[in-house]
């Protein structure tokens, strides 16, 4: 294969004649082999006008772009590539480095120093890419130590995709500490070539709590804001939420384990909203397996220990956070607590939509 084949206008420039001239910019030819390996993403355009000293061109001149595919030559021989990948994912520690974390340069001196090979650092950059191995990011996990994690997680996730016939399933919820803070001088707002610019210092004004209920099925939120959260004000408000349906409306739950959600007066609470007798229960397993049973008006569902994650009302939380609270400035409490409500109103009214639950129990896969 041969230029002509590819570009029937194409005529080797000859650098002796006076009317010379080689626009560069639009008959670049790459090499053949560069031309193999990627045909399907060659694109062919005719230029008719070219600037310069010779003016036009009668014919035209096609001009290929070319959209290179990716390299798959190895730069390293496989074990040595091996080598390289097992040092970037063991800890510094391992090779008696006093650091925590790898860079590419104590990479690259460890790699030489241990005769694995001799590499530049963009070599071992190259590698680590080529490997999708980033030892200079971390993030933050949370095991969970619950060992019934997984049917819990699993019961959780059904109910989502099977939303029980029999009641109304919620998902419950304390978002703790909002503060109201006023900023000392005013924001200076979004304009041409400007980005929205907020005052760092501030005055705080003090805190509220919000207590949360999203109703899975439609999306609607019912809220209170409170100056606490503790079990009284949980159980107060769980009480204000049953009531605002008939007496005949069954209720799900789903919230997490924390210890206003078990509480012996809460479960008092439960059995007269359910027209039931409260059994002895002597310890907090004893009132958390009642409060699960299926055979009364109000059901909980806890989730498993630290899986926030699988709480639906978080989701919602952070859309507050998003569209209200982290620009939010105030000049008191009662100010803070009004701009919750309104935009509380105005979520179930504009926005308010069920959650598409696509996560089936199964382990994730990239």
């Amino acid at each position: 294969m041969n230029e002509k084949d590819w570009n029937q206008q194409y005529e080797k420039p000859n650098h002796h004649k006076e009317t010379y001239y080689a626009p560069k910019l639009f008959y670049w030819l790459a090499k053949e082999k560069e031309m193999e390996r990627s045909p399907k993403n060659l694109n062919v355009s005719v230029l008719q006008y070219v600037g310069g000293g010779n003016g036009f061109l009668k014919n035209g001149l096609k001009a290929y772009r070319i959209k290179y595919g990716a390299d798959d030559r190895s730069f390293s021989p496989s074990e040595v590539l091996h080598k390289v990948v097992a040092l970037a994912t063991c800890p510094p520690e391992d090779a008696k480095r006093p650091i925590n974390r790898w860079t590419i340069s104590d990479l690259t001196q460890e790699i030489i120093h241990q005769k694995i090979a001799q590499m530049s650092p963009s070599t071992v950059w190259r590698l680590l890419d080529q490997a999708a191995i980033k030892p200079h990011k971390w993030v933050y996990w949370l095991n969970s130590p619950d060992p019934d994690f997984e049917p819990k997680m699993l019961h959780i996730v059904d109910l989502y995709l099977n939303p029980p016939r029999d009641g109304l399933l919620f998902s419950l919820d304390e978002k703790t500490g909002i503060q109201a803070l006023e900023r000392k001088y005013p924001d200076q707002s979004t304009e041409p070539g400007q980005t929205y610019r907020r005052e760092h210092s501030y005055l705080r004004h003090g805190t509220q709590d919000l207590l949360a209920a999203f109703e899975v099925a439609s999306g609607n939120i019912f809220a209170k804001t409170l100056d606490g959260h503790s079990s009284v004000y949980w159980e107060g408000f769980i009480k204000e939420l049953v009531l605002q349906y008939p007496e005949d409306q069954k209720f799900h739950f789903i919230q997490d384990n924390y210890s206003t959600h078990s509480t012996p007066e809460l479960c008092q609470l439960i059995a007269n909203l359910s027209g039931v007798l409260l059994p002895t229960l002597k310890t907090q397993e004893d009132r958390r397996r009642w409060l699960r049973q299926d055979d009364k008006r109000i059901v909980f569902h806890y989730l498993p220990t630290h899986a926030s994650w699988l709480n639906q009302i978080e989701i919602w939380f952070s859309t507050l956070s998003r569209k209200l609270l982290k620009r939010l400035n105030v000049s008191s409490l009662q100010e803070l607590k009004d701009k919750i409500v309104k935009f509380i109103n105005y979520y179930n009214d504009k926005i308010a939509h069920p959650y598409k639950w696509t996560y089936t129990g199964k382990p994730l896969a990239v």
